[in-house]
């Protein structure tokens, strides 16, 4: 089967050679007198026109068509939880992280934004839902010191 887009490039060609043979025959028409002809050449220039507009858009929307496909077989690569650091995030193949709550929530992928030092430890956020997620913990806060009492004597 022949692909759709070599299909409807070769047909915008043969318009385009089409409209060449008719500027050659306009030209000699030009030198006749005969009104009819002129008007056929005109009619043949309106169905040219609207033949090569009809390519153009079967063209474009077969570039979508492909896209759209593309698209539902990337959505056909499963999505899959992988353990980074201390946190799981979802994957598809090899593209990721994506965040937990969007994907749960939605049903949407969302991917994160890069891993961030925060506090000692390595975080990452959803750009959508503002959610955070820790790769790494750091400290709870300010370890506390226990004074060390001296007693003179």
């Amino acid at each position: 089967m022949a692909d759709p887009i070599s299909v409807a490039s070769f047909a915008l060609s043969l318009t385009s050679k089409a409209t060449e043979a008719l500027n050659a025959l306009r030209e000699r028409a030009q030198r006749s007198k005969d009104v009819e002809i002129k008007d056929q050449i005109s009619t043949l220039y309106d169905i040219v026109l609207q033949l090569k507009e009809a390519i153009s858009r079967l063209m474009d929307e077969n570039k979508e068509l492909k896209r759209q496909l593309e698209q539902q077989q990337l959505a056909l690569v499963a999505v899959k939880i992988r353990q980074v650091g201390e946190t799981n995030y979802y994957f598809q193949g090899d593209d990721g992280p994506f965040c937990q709550v969007c994907y749960d929530k939605d049903n949407k992928l969302v991917k994160l934004l890069p891993s961030q030092p925060w506090s000692g430890g390595i975080r990452t956020e959803c750009p959508v839902c503002g959610e955070f997620f820790y790769e790494k913990t750091g400290s709870k806060g300010p370890k506390q010191i226990t004074p060390i009492v001296r007693r003179y004597t």
